[in-house]
C-alpha cells in the first residue's frame, strides 16, 4: 500500500534525504520523491536517472539537488507492506466473527462430527439428507440432490449457510 512519509530532514548540497524513523527503509520501499516547491521529481524507481542508494536510512540520490534549498517541501511516497487493517475493516471482520459465532451457537444442537473430523449437518430430519464438511453438496437419501425437508426456508437456508461457512474455516 502506498503510503506519503514525512518525517524526514533534505540536505540539497549533500543530495542526501535522511528518513526519521526507526524502521529500516529499503530502495524497494521507495516509489515517488518529488520536490513539491520547485515541481520536480528527483526520485522515481522506474528511471535510472532518478535513482539513488540507500544506506541507513540515508537516500543519496542521482539527481542533482545543489540548486535546491533544505527547506524545500518533499512528497515521498513508499511501499508500505506492514500498514495495519483500517479501523472500518477491522469493525467488518469482528461484526462477521459474531454473526459467525451465533450461527455456529444456533446449528451445533444438531451437528455431529463424523469419525474423520468433519462436522455434519443433518438438514433433513429423517430423510437422511446430509451435508458434510468437505463435499461441495447435497447427498439426499437417493443421490438426488434436492431437498424435501418439512422446514422452514429460514432454516434451511441457515443449515445450508453454516455448512458452507465450516467448510472454509478452520477452528482450533
Amino acid at each position: 500500500m502506498k503510503v506519503l512519509f514525512e518525517d524526514y530532514t533534505f540536505n540539497a548540497a549533500a543530495k542526501q534525504i535522511t528518513f526519521n524513523t526507526s524502521e529500516t527503509i529499503t530502495l524497494p520501499q521507495l516509489l515517488l520523491i518529488t520536490n513539491v516547491t520547485d515541481n520536480l521529481i528527483i526520485y522515481n524507481f522506474a528511471d535510472p536517472n532518478y535513482g539513488g542508494t540507500i544506506t541507513n536510512n540515508v537516500l543519496t540520490l542521482t539527481y542533482n539537488t545543489s540548486l535546491m534549498s533544505n527547506t524545500d517541501s518533499l512528497q515521498i511516497f513508499l511501499e508500505n507492506q506492514y500498514t495495519p487493517a483500517s479501523q472500518e475493516t477491522l469493525q467488518y471482520l469482528s461484526d462477521q466473527t459474531a454473526l459467525l459465532g451465533r450461527m455456529v451457537k444456533l446449528l451445533e444442537p444438531i451437528s455431529r462430527q463424523d469419525s474423520v473430523g468433519r462436522q455434519q449437518v443433518d438438514i433433513g430430519g429423517s430423510s437422511g439428507t446430509v451435508l458434510t464438511r468437505g463435499e461441495t453438496f447435497i447427498n439426499g437419501p437417493s443421490g438426488v440432490s434436492t431437498i424435501s425437508a418439512p422446514e422452514s426456508v429460514f432454516v434451511l437456508q441457515s443449515r445450508i449457510a453454516y455448512a458452507t461457512l465450516r467448510n472454509q474455516l478452520e477452528f482450533s
